[in-house]
C-alpha cells in the first residue's frame, strides 16, 4: 500500500493550544465545568460580531439542537440541499423532523431557490440552508422566503467559517448559525461545535437542553428533558487559541485556492468553484469539477493520486443517491447528482507547502490529460 505523504487535511496547531491544555490537565477541569467553555463561546461571537453562542460537543448536534430549541420535531418538514454532507440530514431525522431533501444551484452550489418556494407546505417549520465548500447561500431571498411563510432559518456554516455574505459575516443573519470544529475546518477543537442563536432567550433554553435539561438555578433539578450536547473543558481550550488565529488561517488558505487556480486552468476540462461579487468563500477545501468524468472514473482517480503518495476525497455524493435517504427523494436531482458525480476534493491546509501544492497540481493535470 502506498503512503500517503500528502493528506487532505491537516489541523495546525502550535504552543498556546498546547499550553492551554496543559493548564485544563492541571487544574482538573476537563469536563465541561472549566473557564474556557465560556470564554471561547464570547470570543466566537466577537469574531463574528454579534448573536449569543452556545458551544456543543460537536456540529451534527449543533444543528439537532438548533431544531429542537425551536421545538421542530416530529410531524414537521425541514427543507434542506441535496448536496451537502449527511450530518445535515442526520441531524433532521433524529430530531423527528421529516427532512424535505431540493436540488442546488449550479451558480452557487447552494440550495435553490425556486425549489424552496415549491416545497413549502403547511408542514414547513424550517429551511437550513448550506454553504457547502464554504460557498454562501442566497442568504437574503431565503429569509424573505422564511418570513412571509413564518418559518425557521438555520444555517449549517460547518464548512463556511469565515466566508461572507454581502461583506458580512456569514452566520449573523438567520434564526440560528450552526458551526463545526472537527479535525479538518478552519479552526478546530476536535471535535465540537457552535450554535450562534439572533436572541438571548433561545441560546438559554439551548443552555439548558444541552446539559440534560438541568435548571440553570437549583443543582439537579431537570426543567426540561434534554441531552448531553456538551462541549469540554479541553475542546474549549484548543478553540480559544484557534479563534485568535483565524485571519491567517484564512488568508493562506485563500492562497492556496489562488496557486490551485492559476496552475489548473489551463485544462478547459475543470470546472471551479463559483465566484460572484456578492460572497466570499471561506477556502475551506478545494473543490473541482472534472467535466463528464463520471463518478466511476473520479474514484479511480482518486484511487490513482494515491499511488503518487496524494490524498483527495470525492465529493459530496447527493443525499438521495444513499440508501438511508432514498426515501425523502421526490424527483430527479440535476445539479446535485452532476456535481457529487464529477467532483474531487484537493488537500487544503494550512501547513501546505508550495512545493506540494506544485507536486499536486502537476500530478493531477498529469493523469486528467491521459
Amino acid at each position: 500500500m502506498t503512503k500517503i505523504t500528502i493528506p487532505i487535511s491537516k489541523p495546525h496547531l502550535e504552543k498556546d493550544e498546547k499550553n492551554n491544555v496543559l493548564k485544563c490537565l492541571n487544574s482538573g477541569w476537563i469536563s465541561s465545568a472549566g473557564k474556557y467553555v465560556q470564554e471561547f463561546e464570547k470570543s466566537f461571537v466577537n469574531y463574528l460580531g454579534k448573536g449569543f453562542g452556545v458551544a456543543v460537543s460537536n456540529g451534527t448536534v449543533a444543528i439537532e439542537l438548533a431544531l429542537r430549541t425551536f421545538k421542530i420535531g416530529y410531524g414537521d418538514e425541514v427543507i434542506i440541499p441535496n448536496f451537502t454532507y449527511a450530518a445535515t440530514i442526520n441531524a433532521v431525522i433524529n430530531s423527528g423532523a421529516k427532512p424535505v431533501l431540493v436540488d442546488i444551484e449550479k451558480s452557487t452550489w447552494t440550495i435553490d431557490i425556486n425549489e424552496i418556494k415549491k416545497k413549502i407546505s403547511k408542514k414547513t417549520k424550517a429551511i437550513i440552508p448550506v454553504h457547502v465548500y464554504g460557498q454562501p447561500a442566497k442568504i437574503d431571498e431565503i429569509k424573505s422566503i422564511a418570513t412571509k411563510n413564518k418559518i425557521k432559518v438555520i444555517e449549517d456554516c460547518a464548512e463556511a467559517l469565515g466566508a461572507t455574505y454581502k461583506n458580512r459575516k456569514i452566520g449573523i443573519e438567520s434564526d440560528c448559525a450552526t458551526f463545526s470544529f472537527f479535525g479538518n475546518k478552519i479552526i478546530t477543537t476536535g471535535e465540537g461545535g457552535i450554535l450562534v442563536f439572533n436572541d438571548k432567550k433561545n441560546s438559554n433554553l439551548a443552555k439548558v437542553l444541552r446539559n440534560q435539561g438541568q435548571s440553570t438555578n437549583k443543582s439537579f433539578w431537570h426543567t426540561n428533558a434534554g441531552f448531553n450536547f456538551r462541549m469540554t473543558n479541553i475542546q474549549a481550550a484548543i478553540g480559544v487559541a484557534q479563534i485568535k488565529k483565524i485571519k491567517k488561517f484564512i488568508s493562506k488558505r485563500k492562497k492556496i485556492f489562488k496557486f490551485y487556480y492559476n496552475n489548473l486552468k489551463i485544462n478547459k476540462r475543470i470546472e471551479f468553484l463559483p465566484s460572484n461579487d456578492w460572497s466570499e468563500n471561506s477556502y475551506w477545501y478545494y473543490t473541482i469539477i472534472i467535466k463528464n468524468i463520471g463518478q466511476s472514473r473520479r474514484n479511480k482517480l482518486i484511487e490513482i493520486l494515491k499511488t503518487y503518495g496524494i490524498e483527495t476525497r470525492p465529493g459530496f455524493y447527493p443525499l438521495n443517491s444513499m440508501k438511508p435517504y432514498k426515501k425523502y427523494s421526490q424527483k430527479k436531482y440535476k445539479i446535485s447528482s452532476y456535481i457529487g458525480q464529477n467532483s474531487i476534493t484537493l488537500p487544503t491546509f494550512y501547513s501546505l507547502e508550495k512545493k506540494q501544492q506544485n507536486y499536486i497540481s502537476k500530478i493531477l493535470l498529469k493523469i486528467i490529460e491521459k
